[in-house]
């Protein structure tokens, strides 16, 4: 069940980081939610972001065995563990940083998404 949940909200990260790269106004819910669109800059660093979500994605399904094998077996750990901490990061500033309908999408989905990892990588 953990595995799928967390795939759930990584996958769901994904698709929320690549809309606001390209232009869609979900500002709101991130990156201190000043604007509803995204400046440039932004933009790009939610690039990045999908990115990382899209590796914790493909870990995360790998590591409950949803498919088979993308990633050497031997990084699945290590990577958890710092997804773990990464999200685990994430929660304390959206926590303590973020205000409004931002705190309420980043804590519950930085909650999910760091617990799924450390789950696994304690598995």
């Amino acid at each position: 069940m953990v595995v799928y949940v967390g795939i759930a909200a990584f996958a769901w990260l994904t698709l929320f980081q690549l809309l606001l790269a390209a232009g869609a106004p979900l500002g709101h819910l991130a990156w201190g939610g000043a604007e509803r669109v995204l400046p440039m800059r932004l933009r790009i660093a939610s690039l990045g972001s999908a990115a990382l979500a899209g590796l914790a994605l493909i870990t995360v399904a790998q590591a409950g065995g949803v498919f088979g094998a993308v990633l050497p077996e031997s990084w699945l750990r290590p990577i958890l563990w710092v997804l773990s901490g990464i999200f685990g990061l994430s929660v304390l500033a959206n926590l303590f940083g973020a205000r409004g309908a931002e705190r309420l999408h980043g804590v519950p989905l930085a909650l999910i998404c760091a617990g799924s990892c450390l789950v696994l990588a304690l598995s």
